[in-house]
């Protein structure tokens, strides 16, 4: 079986995609290797279907009970949070990596090399002013490692595919048809990490009226509310495929936009696994640390608190009011000019 590794990252999807490049690195440095790979349930479908990863684990009772039985030979922690940091500390390995949780239930560096990861959560000058290392470069180095530009790894099955070449063409989107994706979602965690809606409106009317491309509105489950809300301002026809399933169905739906427009979150992650064109509107949290592959660009506000990862803002003017629609619509031409030149792929 060779050298046995746990790898363990729960964290939000879009955070266990892009820890996904990792992958092939640790089977370059360990050719004989077991991958466990530790996440929360609703991620598990990112990554088991990865050829580099032996074992998707989701993170339950029954996981806790049986893996500090096993026998580890390197563990890697990258998440910070107690959940992730106690099973790391729990398991047997004489290698650790990344983070643990200490004897008093304060969080520990588990090896030097992830010292620069454990400041940056201490030190808001260092990771909002200093700070200018993607975030694979961090977590590369804290796992042991170095990062190359190792793309993401994305498994999509052909069903998946098929199924969203049908519902295009359902929608009336004709083969070869250029296609231009608004991610109008965001999560909830940070304040104004979402763009505003009528920001969202008018992009949609000027990518239609002067770039003569079809628009369409996307969203997970959560953000219908916020896609029906931009959908009522239009002036020109959209395309709103509708909720999905599952990410990986989402997943197979975004892959047909020449360009995608998005905030700071999941579908983000997503675009550039699919080596999708991208068009990233930052909110509150830190651009450099998004690694984009030289598939896209990001536009960041221009304030002065920015960045500022607060979960509530009272400003009169924030981040969403700082990004102006023709800034937006100009990086969209640029995407859409460069969606002929063949970018990274997902992982088959």
């Amino acid at each position: 079986m060779g050298v046995r590794i746990a790898l363990i990252k729960l964290g939000a999807r879009g955070d266990v995609l892009r820890t996904t490049p990792l992958l092939p690195a640790l089977k370059r440095a360990y050719p004989r290797s077991h991958v466990t790979w530790v996440t929360r349930p609703n991620a598990v479908e990112l990554v088991e279907g990865l050829p580099e990863v032996d074992r998707a684990v989701p993170l339950d009772l029954d996981a806790l009970a049986f893996l500090p039985a096993e026998r580890f030979d390197v563990v890697i922690c990258l998440d910070k949070e107690p959940a992730a940091t106690g099973l790391a500390a729990r398991l047997d390995a004489t290698d650790k990596r990344g983070f643990v949780l200490g004897p008093h239930g304060t969080l520990l560096p588990a090896n030097a090399d992830a010292d620069y990861a454990y400041r940056l959560g201490l030190d808001d000058e260092l990771k909002f002013r200093k700070n200018r290392r993607s975030y694979q470069d961090v977590v590369f180095e804290a796992a042991g490692l170095r990062f190359a530009g190792e793309p993401y790894r994305l498994a999509l099955p052909d069903a998946a595919r098929e199924r969203a070449r049908h519902h295009w063409m359902s929608l009336g989107l004709a083969p070869g048809e250029a296609l231009v994706g608004l991610n109008v979602g965001a999560g909830e965690a940070f304040a104004h990490k979402d763009w505003r809606i009528d920001g969202w409106a008018e992009l949609a009317g000027l990518v239609h009226e002067r770039l003569g491309a079809r628009v369409a509105l996307l969203g997970g489950p959560r953000d219908r509310a916020r896609v029906e809300a931009v959908a009522a301002r239009l002036r020109t026809p959209c395309l709103d495929p509708g909720a999905t399933p599952s990410v990986l169905e989402f997943a197979a739906r975004l892959e047909r936009c020449a360009a995608v427009v998005t905030g700071d979150t999941l579908a983000m992650h997503l675009a550039l696994a699919l080596g999708r064109r991208v068009v990233a509107i930052f909110g509150s949290t830190a651009p450099q640390e998004v690694e984009l592959y030289g598939l896209g660009e990001r536009i960041v506000p221009e304030i002065a608190c920015h960045p500022c990862y607060r979960t509530e803002c009272d400003l009169a003017r924030t981040c969403a009011d700082a990004v102006a629609v023709e800034t937006v619509l100009e990086a969209v031409v640029r995407a859409l000019a460069g969606a002929g030149t063949p970018g990274r792929g997902p992982a088959r």
